[in-house]
C-alpha cells in the first residue's frame, strides 16, 4: 500500500519514518492530509491476552529504558486505559525510577475522583505502586494557564529524565493513548485547531468541553519511543466496542488527521486489539510474544 502522505515524522523505536517540512507557523491545516493503513496491528483472542500485552510494554520498555539512561518517562491518558493499568503489579522496581505526565486532564481540582484523572490514577494503581514523580495540573480551570504552566512543569526536567529530540520536544519511552469513538486522542478532538499543531507548544489547551482540558500535542505524541493503543472489551450496547473507531484509525485511507485525529497515529503505534473491537478489518490473529515484540 503507497503512503500518500503524513502529517509528521513518526519516531518509532528511534527510526524515522517520514519527515514533512516544517512549517514557520504554529499551525498546519490537514484537511488535504493523509495517511496509509497502520502496520503494527496485533489482534488477540481475548480482553485478558491485551491487558497482558500492555503490561508486559510498560515492563518492557521501563525496564529498556533504565537500562539505557536510569530513568523511564511515561505518558498516560484517562478512561479504559486506567483500568488496564489498575490490575498491573509491577515486577521490579522500576516505579522508582519513573516520571508520569499526562496525555491529557480536565482543568479541575486534582483530588477530585469524579472527574480528575490523576486522582482516579492514584486510587486505582499509583498510591500502590509507590509512584511519587507525577507532573501535576494546578487544579485550576483555567485552560491556557494549566496548559502553559503544565509545558513549564515539563520543560523543566532533565533530559535524563524526559529526552528531547534534535527539534526540542519531548520523547516519552512510552505513550499510551485512548481513542474515542469520534477518533479523538488525547483532548484533540476532531475539526479542532488543537489537532492542527505540528510546530507549536508541547501542550495545548482544549476547549472541546467545560471545563476545558489540557493535551500534550499531536507532534508530542508522535514523538514517543514507544505508542501503545488497545482497544478490547464489549457490552450489550456495544457489542463490537469500539471496532468503527479502529477501523477508521487504522485503515480508512478516506479519513484524514483533522477529521479523525487517531489516524495521523497509524505510522507511531502499536495497535493491539481483542477480536470484537477488530471486528470490521480482516486481520490476522496475533500473540502477546509478537505484540511485544513490535516495540
Amino acid at each position: 500500500m503507497n503512503l500518500k502522505l503524513l502529517l509528521l515524522s513518526c519516531f518509532a523505536a528511534g527510526s524515522h519514518a517520514f519527515q514533512a517540512p516544517r512549517s514557520t507557523t504554529s499551525f498546519t491545516r490537514t484537511q488535504q492530509i493523509y495517511a496509509a493503513p497502520a502496520e503494527k496491528v496485533h489482534v488477540l483472542p481475548t480482553e485478558s491476552e491485551v491487558t497482558q500485552a500492555v503490561h508486559q510494554l510498560v515492563e518492557s520498555c521501563a525496564k529498556q529504558a533504565i537500562s539505557k539512561r536510569g530513568h523511564f518517562a511515561l505518558a498516560i491518558p484517562g478512561g479504559s486505559v486506567l483500568k488496564v493499568l489498575s490490575s498491573l503489579d509491577p515486577s521490579d522496581d522500576w516505579v522508582s525510577k519513573t516520571t508520569l505526565c499526562f496525555v491529557n486532564h480536565k482543568c479541575v481540582d486534582i483530588t477530585d475522583e469524579s472527574s480528575a484523572i490523576e486522582a482516579q490514577a492514584r486510587a486505582k494503581f499509583l498510591d500502590r505502586w509507590g509512584l511519587t514523580d507525577i507532573i501535576s495540573l494546578n487544579g485550576s480551570s483555567d485552560g491556557k494557564k494549566e496548559a502553559d504552566d503544565y509545558e513549564s512543569k515539563m520543560k523543566a526536567l532533565p533530559e535524563s529524565k524526559l529526552p528531547r529530540d534534535k527539534d526540542g520536544f519531548p520523547v516519552f519511552d512510552l505513550s499510551l493513548v485512548g481513542v474515542g469513538d469520534d477518533g479523538h486522542i488525547g483532548s484533540l478532538y476532531p475539526n479542532r485547531d488543537e489537532i492542527d499543531i505540528v510546530d507549536g507548544p508541547w501542550v495545548t489547551a482544549a476547549f472541546q468541553k467545560d471545563p476545558p482540558s489540557i493535551s500534550l500535542t499531536l507532534p508530542v505524541m508522535q514523538r514517543a519511543q514507544t505508542t501503545v493503543i488497545s482497544a478490547a472489551g464489549q457490552s450489550v450496547k456495544y457489542p463490537n466496542g469500539k471496532a468503527g473507531a479502529m477501523r477508521l484509525a487504522i485503515a480508512d485511507e478516506a479519513v484524514t488527521p483533522k477529521d479523525f485525529p487517531a489516524s495521523a497515529l497509524r505510522e507511531c503505534a502499536i495497535w493491539i486489539l481483542d477480536e470484537a473491537n477488530a471486528s470490521e478489518m480482516e486481520l490476522d490473529m496475533s500473540t502477546v510474544e509478537k505484540a511485544v515484540a513490535d516495540a
